[in-house]
């Protein structure tokens, strides 16, 4: 049965302080290019057809190693950017917090529809990112395909294929290097394991 894997990005410096990244390219620590290795062991007796990345470098560098491994070339691709945080990217989430309470306590409650000035909502993510996953699915029917990305990327996904509301998207926890996969056949999706981190002990 196909399957398609959803790859959060290794760490960054950004994820260390709490720091909004959306946009910016932001590369891997030490610590994040470490657990991208440790994917490619993780994907080391899993077939994989493609792999498709994010166009940005955190995202594409974890692709890189975990595709080397299986004799690919990673496909890069913009619609799997990060949300964009607008005004907020390069905050810490403290200050974030301090300086724009209403906007925070809007964009925890409601993010389907709340857009950060200059940024995107949840919604918008939805409709750049699923309907490119839902074309390259089309190209491999019995395929495995892995899809790397980042945390807000992988929430609405996540909540898209199993019919969730995007305001639950905060409820699930997408930690860096995690692995989240799906059975599909045509568009129906079965959630097979979700954020899966045992590989990085």
């Amino acid at each position: 049965m196909a399957k398609l894997y959803l790859v959060r990005h290794g760490e960054t410096d950004y994820n260390n302080t709490m720091r909004f990244q959306g946009q910016t390219d932001i590369p891997l620590n030490q610590t994040g290019v470490e657990q991208a290795e440790k994917l490619a062991a993780f994907f080391k007796d899993i077939p994989l057809d493609a792999v498709y990345s994010s166009s940005l470098q955190r995202a594409g560098k974890t692709a890189e190693i975990i595709a080397e491994a299986k004799g690919l070339e990673p496909v890069s691709l913009d619609a799997l950017k990060e949300m964009s945080f607008g005004i907020w990217e390069n905050m810490n989430s403290g200050d974030i917090q301090k300086k724009y309470p209403r906007e925070w306590k809007d964009f925890f409650a409601n993010p389907a529809n709340t857009k950060i000035p200059q940024g995107e909502s949840m919604n918008d993510v939805q409709k750049r990112a699923y309907p490119e996953i839902k074309r390259i699915l089309d190209q491999y029917p019995e395929g495995n395909i892995a899809f790397v990305a980042h945390g807000g990327v992988i929430r609405v996904l996540i909540c898209t294929m199993l019919g969730l509301d995007l305001n639950r998207a905060w409820r699930i926890h997408v930690g860096n290097a995690s692995v989240t996969c799906f059975y599909y056949w045509g568009r129906s999706y079965t959630l097979d394991f979700a954020n899966e981190t045992m590989h990085l002990k």
